[in-house]
This record gives structure tokens, sequence and C-alpha cells, in this order.
């Protein structure tokens, strides 16, 4: 039985034909969509080239400003302080404030008289506006300004002003984008003139207010330094005090006196805590006295002593442990050596009461010792009590007036650094790059504008593309066939050029056109395709052939798919290697390609209404006939046809109905031996044809193979990848008429 699904040419896929990423489909979708991005680049490229010839130039000359805080230091004494890198950060995005600033633009415009600069004031005209005059939606020409405002004037230039920092460092570049290279230079210049006089003036400004302000101070500062030394002397006078050296001594005992008191404090503190643990300890018991082992440390006990308890104790606790997780705690050996680390916590126990006793005795002591300190205290504080309240007032006084001394001194220090920064004032900017003349416009940038114009042109020509593919519903190769119906693919028929020919003129090219590409003058190119097509048929209905007649039905899913060329063409081709060929046109109403005389004397026998072709000897009969069932394709009669046929002929041909519009053709399957799909290359809609095969199960397993028909095959090659056969196989040049003309009649 002949396998009418499969196909031996399908490999299943290596390991190495695994990829991520298709490069080859890759570049078959470029090929197939190469006109779309051509046009989207060639459109996007010639408005960029609109918008070059029409928009003005633009010029930008610029020049950089260094802030530098060690040049205020130059008159200042004393060595440069560091600035910080949040202080220069802070300075930088000041100055840059600054030159954005109203009150800068101010200066400029008036420093260089923009108000009333015809140059300034008509630039060129923008883009939109030489698009709109062109169009004619706005004036061909603007009015020229004469004179414009301050403010104006002053929002153009803070629109036009380029402040940028260079960088991480303290250099800031000023620019200023205008229509000619000497406006755009004059204007850049003022710029970074206009910020070393505004800083000039702030300085200046700053330094006058505060010498002001210090003057003022000292004059107050000193007036009431006057008046404390005053003071002092009228209090001295009055009541003949000096500071003696008695006060300074009793000063020195009590602060002496103070510090023992401290110390004898924290060692009664020392004291009471040892002592209440030890309390606590010793009122616990001997029971676990080894565990306390640790407080023997510091006392007068052994430390050699210390440490064989503590041995002993760890050696005890670690064996009962042992034989307690060895043997449980009922072993006898336990109590051995419970009553061993008993009389070991009692030695301990003795031990820690007598330093106990100990401990207490030290802290009778200490306390005595603290009370004593206190009591010297009290009495030299009353000694120094003495000490008449007239000294102290004298002292506050004192202090009063050399503390006024020294902020005198210091105000005085900073008016003289204030007039001295006032009478040669320096900047904190300086300029190091002039604003040079521009040789070449910066705007519109050419490669800028043309790279972006590429960049728009292959993202738009990449959305196009993707809607086409998108759009794509249609078979176009043989291995879309294999992948999504699981069919065997027998080939392309290419387009034949026989739209509006008379039926029997379009089977008489037919017959050229086959004959032609049998004797390979059509050329691999368009011959190739088509003569494969048909021997490919031919060659999987051989095994059906050779036992006996094969009945064969064509089919297409939708009308006009050129299933009755397929099948005309088929028909010719048997019939010019020999064969004996019945080709029933079944296809009522459809397409009126095929031949079918129907003679009145011969109505009964449907050989009588069958035509014999005399140079072929092709057999073609009309299903509309009565004879053959008057169009009913699963009538006695149809049945008939085929029965008597299958003793006859070699080959019998059914051009079926269209599947979609009509249910005819399932009828008459059941006795054909197999069906041919026609298919019209990139129109009949892939899930069309898979509906129409999962609904109809028995139809996919009738149907041997799918034929591609009306296929362009030069741009075939486009939707093949870069290695696939479509690309190489026909590559003649001989044309349908040249066939025609030298083909046998």
């Amino acid at each position: 039985m002949l396998d009418r699904t499969s196909y031996p040419e399908m490999l299943p896929p290596q390991p190495t034909d695994l990829k991520t990423i298709d490069l080859d489909r890759i570049f078959a979708l470029l090929r197939r969509q190469a006109l779309v991005l051509g046009l989207c680049i060639g459109a996007a490229v010639l408005l960029a080239g609109i918008y070059l010839a029409l928009a003005p130039r633009g010029y930008v000359s610029a020049g950089q400003i260094l802030i530098d805080r060690n040049l205020q230091q130059v008159t200042s004494e004393g060595a440069a302080t560091p600035t910080s890198a949040t202080d220069l950060e802070a300075q930088v995005l000041n100055q840059i404030e600054v030159l954005r600033s109203s009150r800068v633009a101010k200066t400029v415009a008036e420093a260089e008289n923009l108000m009333t600069d015809q140059e300034f004031l008509n630039p060129p005209p923008s883009f939109s506006q030489r698009v709109k005059s062109l169009v004619g939606m706005g004036p061909s020409q603007r009015p020229a300004v004469l004179e414009a405002s301050l403010d104006e004037v002053v929002g153009l230039l803070r629109a036009n002003v380029q402040v940028d920092r260079m960088g991480r460092s303290a250099i800031i570049r000023v620019g200023y984008e205008a229509a000619t290279p000497e406006l755009a230079q004059r204007i850049s210049s003022a710029y970074a003139r206009a910020l070393l006089q505004d800083q000039l003036n702030a300085e200046l400004e700053a330094t006058s207010a505060a010498a002001d302000w210090l003057q003022q101070r000292l004059a107050e500062i000193g007036e009431s330094q006057r008046q404390a030394s005053l003071a002092i002397e009228q209090y001295r006078q009055q009541t003949g005090l000096t500071v003696g050296q008695d006060r300074d001594l009793t000063t020195r005992r009590i602060e002496s006196l103070s510090n023992q008191l401290a110390e004898a404090q924290a060692e009664t503190a020392r004291l009471r805590a040892l002592s209440s643990q030890l309390e606590s300890v010793v009122a616990a018991g001997p029971e676990r006295a080894s565990d306390y082992i640790s407080l023997l440390s510091g006392s007068q006990t052994d430390p050699a002593e210390i440490a064989t308890l503590r041995n002993q104790a760890a050696v005890l606790n670690s064996r009962i442990a042992e034989i307690e997780t060895s043997y449980g705690a009922e072993h006898p050996q336990i109590a051995t050596l419970s009553a061993e680390r008993s009389a070991l916590d009692g030695r301990i126990f003795a031990l820690l009461q007598n330093i106990d006793a100990q401990y207490r005795t030290q802290l009778a002591i200490a306390q005595q010792q603290e009370a004593g300190l206190r009591s010297d205290i009290d009495a030299e504080g009353q000694s120094a009590g003495a000490v008449s309240q007239e000294q102290v007032r004298l002292n506050e006084l004192q202090q009063r007036s050399d503390a006024l001394r020294t902020l005198y001194n210091s105000y005085l220090a900073r008016y003289e650094e204030a007039v001295q920064r006032q009478s040669f004032p320096i900047p904190s900017v300086r300029i190091v790059t002039d604003a040079l003349l521009p040789d070449a416009p910066s705007s519109p940038r050419t490669l800028v504008t043309l790279a972006a114009a590429l960049i728009a042109g292959c993202f738009m020509g990449a959305v196009l593309a993707m809607l086409n593919e998108l759009r794509e519903r249609g078979f176009r190769t043989g291995a879309q066939v294999r992948q999504q119906l699981g069919m065997r693919f027998l080939g392309y028929v290419p387009r034949l050029q026989i739209d509006g020919a008379s039926p029997a003129d379009q089977q008489k090219r037919i017959r050229t056109l086959v004959r032609g590409a049998l004797m390979s003058r059509m050329g691999r190119r368009w011959g190739a395709p088509y003569i494969e097509a048909l021997k490919s048929t031919r060659l999987v209905l051989q095994p059906m052939a050779d036992r006996g007649t094969a009945v064969l039905g064509v089919l297409s899913v939708l009308p006009e798919e050129g299933k009755s060329t397929f099948a005309l063409s088929l028909a010719e081709m048997l019939t010019a290697i020999g064969a004996r060929v019945l080709l029933v046109d079944a296809d009522i109403g459809g397409r009126p390609g095929l031949p079918a005389r129907i003679m009145p004397s011969q109505q009964g026998d449907w050989r009588k209404v069958a035509v014999t072709d005399h140079d072929t000897g092709m057999v073609t009969l009309s299903a509309a006939a009565p004879e053959a069932g008057g169009g009913d394709l699963s009538s006695i009669a149809m049945q008939k046809v085929l029965a008597e046929a299958r003793g006859q002929f070699d080959y019998v041909i059914i051009d079926l109905p269209p599947l979609g519009p009509v249910i005819d053709a399932l009828s008459v399957l059941p006795f054909t031996d197999a069906s041919v799909l026609v298919a019209e290359w990139g129109k009949t809609p892939r899930r069309l044809i898979r509906t129409m095969l999962d609904r109809e199960p028995e139809l996919a397993d009738h149907i041997i193979g799918v034929v591609l028909n009306k296929v362009d095959l030069g741009t075939l090659p486009k939707f093949t990848e870069m290695g696939g056969l479509e690309r190489f196989a026909y590559r003649g040049e001989a044309s349908i008429k040249q066939i025609e003309q030298t083909a046998p009649n």
C-alpha cells in the first residue's frame, strides 16, 4: 500500500541543526522585504535631506571659565584652605545657575546693546516657518523687527545660552548659538565678561558691607572694654584686694583631698561588691562551692592551690558525667565520686568563708578612711570660705575685661582684612579659554541627522516588514507544506499565461508548454519546476498504475486556484509519454476550461459523450453529461463510468469541485485511489487548509501530496533559506513564448 502522507526527504533534526537564532530565516526575510526596507530608508533619508536643506544654520561659540577660590586667598594671611569636593560641587552648580540667571543676561544685553541689534533681532526663519511658507500656510517673509524690550531680549538670551560643566572639574563651558559666527562669538565673550564683572561687584558689595559692620562692632566693643577696665580699677581702690597666695594654697589642698576621696570611694565600692558576692555564696552553703573557685583569685590564697582545686573539680565533674553517660546515675562509683566532690566543696567553702571575713574587715577600714577624708575636705572648705566675696567679684570683672580685649583684637584683624580686600578685589573665577569664531555650523548636524534618518528608516522598514510577514497567510515553500501539513510536497507549478483565452486555446497552449518542458526547450528556470511537479505526481501514482488503472482526484480548497489547469497539464504529460488517460471535468459551474462535447445522438453511453483528442489520444468527459450522472458525482452513472474506465485507461484524472464551497468532492473520493491537493502560492490560507484536514481526517489520509500553483519563480528564492534548493535549481532563461514557437504541434 502506498504511504500517502509520509515523505522520505524529511529527516529528524540533528543536534547541530537546533539553533537559538535562525540566521538563514532572518536573511531570507531581509531579501523578501528588501524593497520595503529600501523605500523606508530612502524616504527617511529624503526627509532628512529636506530638513538639512531647509533648516537654518546655527553657529555655537563657547569659552571656558575656571572657578578658583585660591585666587581670593592671594591677599589673605596664612596658608590656603583646601576646598572639599562637596564645596567645589556646590560652587560650580551655583555659578552655572548664575550664568543662566536673568541678571547676567540683562548685563549682556545692555553691554552689547542687543535691544536694537538687527542681526540679533532678525534671525533666519526656522524650519517650520519655511515649510509653512512653502505650502502656503504662512507668509513668505516676516516683517523686520527694529527694536525689542529688555525682557524679550533676556528671554532670547536665556533660551540660546549653553552652560555646561566640563566633566568633574571646576571648569564651566559657556556657549551661545546664533545665526552668524560673529554674533555667537560676541555674545559668548560678553557672557564670560559679565560673569567676571558680576563676581567683582558681588565681592565689592560683600566686603564693603562687612567692613561697615565690623567698624560699628569695633566701636561698641572698644567702649565696652574701656568701661570694664575702669570698673576693675575702681573696685580695687574701694576694696584694696589682690589675689593672695593663701587662697591658692587652700585651693591646692582641697584638690588633693578631693582626689584622695575619689580613690577611697572607688576602693570602698570594689570591696563592697566583693563582700556582697562572697556573702551570697557563703549563705548558699557548701553544696556548689566548687562553682565559685574564681572568687579565690585576687585574695591571699596560694595560686598553685587555686589551680589544684580547679583541676580536681574539673576531673571529678568529667568523671561523673562520663560514668552517668556510660552506666547511668545508679552506678556505685557515682556515690564515691559524689562524696569526693562534697569533700572538695567543703574545702573550697572554708576558703571562701576566710576570704569573706577578710573583705569585711577591709571594707570597714575603707569606710572609715572615706569618712576621714570627707571631714578634712569640709574643714578646708570652711577655711576657704573665709576669703571675702569681694575677691570673687574682682575676678569676674577681670575675666570680662580680658574677654572683651580678645574679642576686640579678633574683630580688628577681620576689619583690616576686609579693608584690604575692598581696596584690591580679586574674583574667584577667571577665563581660561576665550570664545573663538566658529568655522562650521553646529546645527543642523549632517552626520547625526543622516544617522538618525537611517536608524528611523530601518526601524520603520522593520516594522512594516514584520507587518508584511504577519500578513503572510499562504504557503510559499515546500518546507512550509511539510512542516505545517505533514504531507508530501510534489512541486511548484509556475503561473501560466493562459488567462483570457478560450478553452481550446488554453488546452493547446498547455499542451505546447508540457511538450516543450519534456523536450528541455523551456529552460530550467521555468520548465524544470513545472515538469518536475508533474513527474513527482506521476511518480507517486506509479505503484497504483502498475497494479491497474490509477484513479486520481485533483482537489483545491477555494475556486480559481489553478486546479483544473494542473489536472489538464498532468493529463497532457501522461499522454505525451504514451499513457491512456481519461480526464473527467467534475468541477460543474466552475472554471470552463475543459472541452466537453455532448452530441444528442450519443446519449446513453458515456463513451458517446466523451471527446477524444486525435493528436494525443486523451479522452475528456464532462460530469455534467446525463450519461455521466448529470453532475451528481455520487450517482450510479458516475460509479459506472469509473468502474468501466479502470479496464480501458491507465490513468483517470478527475477535476473535482473546490472543497470549501461544496461537498461534492468528498462524495466521489471513495471511488478514487488517491488525491492531489492544489493550493495557490501565497494565497490559499494555511489555517483554512489545516482546518479542512482536521475536520475531515479521511481526506487527509487520502491526499498523497500537495502542489503549489501560480508560483512566481522570480520571487520564490526570497522565501527560501540561504541553502534552499529553490535558489539554485532553476536558472534557465527560456520564456513561455519561445517554447510555444519551438514546440511541435
